[in-house]
């Protein structure tokens, strides 16, 4: 039996050591690495278990160091699975009580107690950080596919461990209180398994961060480095879709702009950039930044003059603004064009007419909102400044 046990071990070692060297690469590669190094840290815990297991599993200290280990393994999987999908830590409670469940199997391995009990608290300590993570993750709301394959993978791994409870002492090729079962044949089959499900765990967690990778480099690639909007490419990508359905686009321009720029310095510009970009998110999810001062704000399931009445709302708000580099002197402000497109359509159209709108209300005096007008190729003037 414990031949066929160091067998299986050797062989999850190297594949253990493989997964360690993949996060290492992955870590290397992406410069991400909080879950990369609780995994690491967790595989190099498995690494050394079973190197115990092949050469000091009959010794007490041997006994000793799987106690402190094995609760380590999950205690770091645990930590890696909150990191890649966004949850906290393990709060204070659950990490005192997996120590202490610890530190109670050290004193009965000191104390002349059958073998099971003795192996009892630290496999609890297992389970308990073990399922109050996988609890965690199954609670979350608008789980990664990936997460999902987590949660399960995480139950299967828990019902390993409760399985192993009674029969971790074949193990140590020590008396097990269920005579009825082949140490043999269970140890073969339940190492394999729990081979499978745990490289099958860190497999799908290094898959986890690499899909956050990917999901960052995306966002990164469609958003503006100033304002956190939707860059020029990504908003373009956005209105030359037929639409889901009727709405509208809002075209905007920071007066005098080049003025601040030139009076005040550019990053006191950046920042009246960022303020403005700041408000127009507030009022749509699809706002982007288009030029350098100028801004696009597509509005669904939005009529003409709804559409209007949000870009006048934004006006006010901008032109309430005080910078506290500018002062009270400098009044900022914004122009405004807005026009209407239909469902199935691409906006593509109606921002070229919210844009010839913006240079309507920009030639009649700034800071004010324009309708493009169907009917009438001239924009129309509708909201003014106070």
């Amino acid at each position: 039996m414990v031949s066929i046990a160091v067998d299986l071990h050797l062989t999850i070692l190297g594949v253990i050591m493989g997964l360690i060297l993949v996060s290492l690469l992955v870590h290397l590669t992406l410069r991400r690495g909080s879950a990369l190094s609780w995994m690491a840290a967790g595989l190099l815990c498995v690494s050394v278990e079973l190197l115990v297991l092949r050469y000091g599993a009959h010794s007490r200290l041997g006994v000793a160091a799987i106690a402190m280990l094995i609760p380590a393994i999950y205690f770091c999987a645990s930590q890696a699975i909150r990191k890649v999908a966004g949850l906290p830590l393990s709060n204070r409670r659950v990490a005192l009580g997996t120590i202490a469940l610890t530190a109670l199997s050290l004193v009965l391995l000191a104390m002349p107690v059958p073998p099971t009990l003795q192996y009892v608290p630290f496999q609890l300590a297992s389970i308990l950080v073990f399922l109050d993570t996988t609890l965690a993750l199954s609670r979350k709301t608008g789980r990664h596919v990936l997460d999902t394959g987590l949660v399960v993978l995480g139950f299967l791994v828990l019902v390993g461990v409760i399985l192993r409870i009674p029969m971790f002492p074949a193990l140590l090729d020590e008396p097990t209180p269920w005579a009825q079962f082949d140490p043999v044949l269970f140890e073969r089959i339940f190492i394999q398994c729990m081979g499978v499900l745990n490289t099958g765990l860190a497999v799908m967690i290094v898959a986890r961060i690499v899909a956050n990778v990917i999901v960052g480099y995306r966002y990164s690639s469609e958003r503006d480095g100033l304002t956190e909007l939707l860059n020029r490419r990504a908003f373009d990508a956005l209105i030359d879709r037929p639409a889901a359905s009727h709405g509208a686009i809002i075209m905007c321009d920071i007066d005098r702009f080049k003025a601040i720029n030139d009076r005040f310095g550019h990053h006191v510009g950046d920042e009246v950039i960022r303020s403005f970009a700041g408000t127009l998110s507030l009022h749509g999810d699809h706002a982007g930044r288009v030029g350098g001062e100028e801004f696009a704000l597509l509005l669904l399931d939005t009529g003409i003059e709804q559409a209007a009445a949000v870009a006048e709302k934004i006006r006010r708000a901008f032109d309430s603004l005080h910078h506290p580099a500018i002062g009270a002197t400098v009044r900022l402000s914004a122009s405004f064009g807005v026009a209407a497109f239909d469902a199935g359509v691409p906006a593509r159209t109606a921002m070229r007419s919210a844009d010839r709108a913006l240079y309507a209300a920009k030639r009649e005096g700034r800071n004010r909102v324009t309708i493009a007008c169907e009917e009438d190729p001239r924009p129309q003037p509708i909201l003014t400044a106070a």
